[in-house]
């Protein structure tokens, strides 16, 4: 029996104790789709998602530790991009292109800026700094945002990982997002943050009196709507029965390891930070930090809070202290040691797959109508540069992972670039395969009006 179409939109709603109020989306169910599973019932498409994955200071400098030994669909891993081959099917590699701007020549800030925006950077004043500068204009996240992102509860959602990033060369290397010169989204590092605001509908700048509140009543958000939640499974299908049981479950989980990884309980009395992931003797849970903010991304947009997301793994010029692979020295110090580190920067780009691997099967192992997250949205993986000793925007690293809804080729590949093709063309295509109505990026020399047609259906 067909039962009553529900709005993709639909929010279970209730309190906690002290009276807080909280809501939670609802995954993309049987009901909300047409006879055909293909689109919404209100005979909108299903929704596409837009994300960026950043590291900073590059790949290394030994260009064949990141190329993959073959091109085309199934590609060979090269060392250090082994941790993603199991999502080999659902990655593409691009190799050789360039992301050089016209009138960009400064070390880093020249690649964060041209692979985040496609156009040159704005310079300023640098005071007691080296240099400094800001976006030229908005990244490409904020330009998705304004067209795939405005009927959501969040136009864009902006995290980060290591919180070890440079803030003192302007807005360019401090953060990724950007909707103008000097008018950046800060992201936010603590998971716990995170999730009292997907589901409290609390802003990034709100009161932190109150977030300290809503963290010391400590009620569940599932608790707070099982009422509701209950009454929504005699409307759905068996199948829909079965994918809100799931769907409550990896709710709960995500409470779970946020309290176990935060150890709220050991801080309940005093409650001044509540759930942060704090770095022990000087070491940052980074891959703790990664799988918590994983999970509650993949809740986010499976529940359309959200359609466009960043993740800053590793900031541009950044003092991340890889010491899970051995380090003990900042990851941009390290890039620029020559060849005694060169085993160190291949093991932390090794890590920083690893932490990227994450986040795709969180989203690979989320449904969402007939396929999964991750085959409905275009997730790009790049970083400041290639070899970060030299600073060099050739052969940029670039990885483009899902299906766009069928709109980026699956099975993956590796592209290998022909000379003179420009990181821009990238973006370009994964822009348009959300759903993005843009004609042209760049300007001068890295000015494109066409994508990268091999990655397109």
């Amino acid at each position: 029996m067909r039962h009553k179409p529900m709005h993709r939109r639909t929010f279970l709603r209730g309190a906690i104790a002290g009276g807080a109020s909280v809501s939670i989306g609802l995954p993309l169910l049987e009901v909300m789709l047409d006879d055909h599973g293909t689109a919404l019932a209100q005979n909108e498409p299903l929704p596409r998602r837009l994300g960026i994955f950043f590291w900073g200071n590059g790949r290394g400098v030994e260009a064949d530790k990141w190329h993959p030994a073959t091109t085309g669909a199934g590609w060979e891993p090269s060392v250090e991009l082994a941790p993603l081959m199991e999502l080999r099917d659902q990655i593409s590699v691009v190799t050789n292109m360039t992301a050089r701007m016209p009138n960009s020549p400064r070390g880093h800030h020249d690649g964060s800026v041209a692979i985040l925006s496609g156009y040159d950077f704005i310079p300023q004043d640098p005071g007691n700094a080296p240099y400094r500068s800001t976006f030229g204009r908005k990244s490409i996240d904020q330009l998705a945002a304004d067209q795939i992102g405005a009927a959501t509860a969040f136009r864009s959602l902006e995290l980060g990982i290591s919180t070890r990033i440079i803030r003192g060369e302007g807005t360019t290397l401090q953060y990724m997002s950007h909707n103008g010169p000097d008018n950046a989204n800060p992201p936010e590092f603590d998971p716990q943050a995170l999730y009292t605001r997907l589901f409290a509908g609390m802003g990034q700048d709100a009161d932190a009196a109150l977030a300290a509140a809503l963290q010391e009543v400590r009620g569940s958000v599932l608790d707070g709507v099982l009422e509701e939640l209950s009454g929504l499974q005699g409307r759905v299908s068996t199948a829909d029965q079965a994918r809100l049981e799931q769907h409550a479950e990896h709710i709960r989980s995500i409470e779970r390891r946020l309290e176990s990884d935060a150890g709220l309980a050991a801080r309940c009395a005093e409650v001044q930070s509540p759930g942060t992931f704090d770095a022990v003797d000087g070491r940052e849970p980074l891959a703790e930090r990664t799988a918590a903010m994983a999970d509650l991304l993949a809740l986010a947009m499976s529940c359309d809070l959200s359609r466009v997301f960043t993740v800053q793994f590793t900031g541009s010029v950044g003092g991340t202290v890889f010491w899970q692979v051995g380090a003990d020295r900042g990851h941009h110090d390290l890039s620029h040691d020559g060849a005694s580190t060169q085993g160190l920067l291949e093991a932390s780009t090794v890590f920083t797959m690893e932490q990227l691997a994450v986040l795709l099967r969180a989203f690979r192992d989320t449904p969402d109508g007939t396929g999964t997250l991750l085959d409905n949205s275009a997730i790009l993986a790049t970083s400041d540069h290639s070899d970060g000793a030299a600073h060099s925007v050739n052969d940029f690293p670039v990885l483009v992972a899902g299906g766009a809804g069928g709109a980026l080729v699956q099975p993956g590949l590796h592209y290998a670039a022909a000379d003179g093709e420009h990181t821009n063309q990238v973006l370009l295509t994964l822009l348009r395969s959300v759903g993005v109505t843009i004609d042209e990026i760049g300007e001068a020399d890295a000015h494109r009006t066409d994508g990268v047609s091999a990655l397109e259906v």
